[in-house]
């Protein structure tokens, strides 16, 4: 039970964390109206979110290994919630790609020390463990759409600024638990006997860039789907705007369920079976959507982000694997530096948008699950996996 009980506290964290990185793109359609703003700069907000709470990742899971820097949870939480709500208070279309960036830079603070902890209490079911953990994240970009629904449309854009109640909350809350959490971690550690980091196996860097670009591809169509498919709906289809945030919470929602769900398949099944079954399905989806409206679009949508989020845990439990001696690190290239690089891959998208309309980007968009399953084709099995199937488990 104690094991779970922090994984969950993990788990709130990263929920409440990921709502507010989950609200910037249900903020860009409002955004775009207050600011007057193209279709580059839309993908330019997006961008900057991405570079600052995915791409520089990698930093903080570096000084995460060297040094273990929980005062990051508290911190991370806090700072991801304060700069939506500068967004929604921004005079400037400048301003507010600064009050992103301050939100970029929280999340980016908090992944890796969360994923490194959630990595040590998960125990020996990795995937299972770590699903736990990435769930609230997913289901936090799941709920930062509704969450911007019910502000703005309770108490306009400047509703934003409400955002920091419960991120302050939970930020507290860390504060309160660390010593606990870190009293935790070091009897783990103990119990298991671990190695020190020489001792353990290298860390394989060509699969693990090879992982970043498939994380990557899945990012931008994740993220190319929740910048565009708004102004999809609104503009192609001729659809309300006010229901486009739950037509975001469905795909991100589903998400959330597809999470879980890979976890436990990959611990069952094996990481790279998920990953072929996950891409494999996209293709499909992703053509289909071209031709869907009404109810059988919302099933698409539900199908596409199920099938898609279904990765996430997955490629973290295969980072951590490929780089045993850096697991931090491995956790923000994976959950960081590759999203935020599917992310700067909108702002190409967003051109395309500008040039030839949106569904020549959903269009463009059918040509990542393709790339995706050529990239699987290289991978190797992580050790974790082979152990097992060593001992016939």
């Amino acid at each position: 039970m104690t094991r779970i009980f922090y994984l969950v506290v993990l788990s709130l964290g990263h929920f409440l964390t990921d709502i507010n990185q989950g609200a910037i793109p249900a903020l860009l359609p409002y955004l775009k109206e207050a600011f007057n703003l193209s279709y580059t700069q839309v993908g330019t907000v997006l961008m900057v979110s991405n570079i600052t709470s995915s791409v520089i990742q990698p930093l903080f899971g570096y000084l995460s290994d060297r040094s273990t820097l929980r005062w990051l949870l508290p911190a991370g939480v806090f700072l991801a919630g304060f700069g939506v709500a500068l967004a929604g208070n921004a005079g400037s279309y400048w301003l507010v790609l600064l009050s992103v960036a301050i939100s970029g830079l929280g999340v980016a603070a908090y992944h890796p020390e969360a994923s490194r902890t959630a990595h040590h209490i998960a125990g020996h079911l990795k995937a299972t463990g770590v699903a736990i953990f990435s769930v609230g994240g997913n289901a936090g970009f799941a709920f930062g759409p509704v969450m911007i629904a019910f502000l703005v449309g309770t108490f306009g854009l400047a509703g934003t600024r409400y955002a920091t109640i419960l991120t302050a909350v939970m930020a507290a809350a860390f504060l309160i638990l660390i010593p606990k959490l870190a009293g935790f971690e070091l009897s783990e550690r103990t119990a298991a006997g671990s190695k020190k980091t020489h001792e353990l196996p290298p860390n394989d860097w060509l699969s693990q860039v090879k992982l970043i670009g498939l994380v990557t591809l899945r990012s931008a169509m994740q993220f190319g789907v929740m910048s565009f498919l708004p102004f999809y709906y609104v503009n192609h289809l001729g659809g309300d705007k006010s229901l486009t945030a739950y037509l975001l919470f469905v795909y991100l929602g589903f998400g959330a369920l597809g999470t879980l769900a890979g976890g436990n398949l990959a611990d069952r099944f094996g990481t790279r079976s998920v990953l072929y079954a996950s891409f494999g399905l996209m293709l499909p989806l992703q053509i289909s959507m071209l031709f869907a409206q009404g109810w059988l679009l919302v099933l698409l949508l539900a199908m596409a982000g199920f099938a898609l989020v279904s990765t996430f845990t997955v490629a973290l439990v295969m980072s951590q694997s490929y780089m045993p001696r850096n697991v931090a690190l491995a956790s923000g290239l994976t959950i960081g530096f590759s999203i935020g690089m599917g992310g700067v891959a909108v702002t190409a998208l967003g051109a395309i948008a500008d040039l030839w309309g949106i569904p020549a980007t959903f269009k463009a968009m059918t040509i990542l699950p393709v790339l995706g399953l050529l990239l699987i084709a290289s991978l190797p099995t992580p050790a974790l996996h082979r152990a097992r199937a060593s001992l016939g488990r």
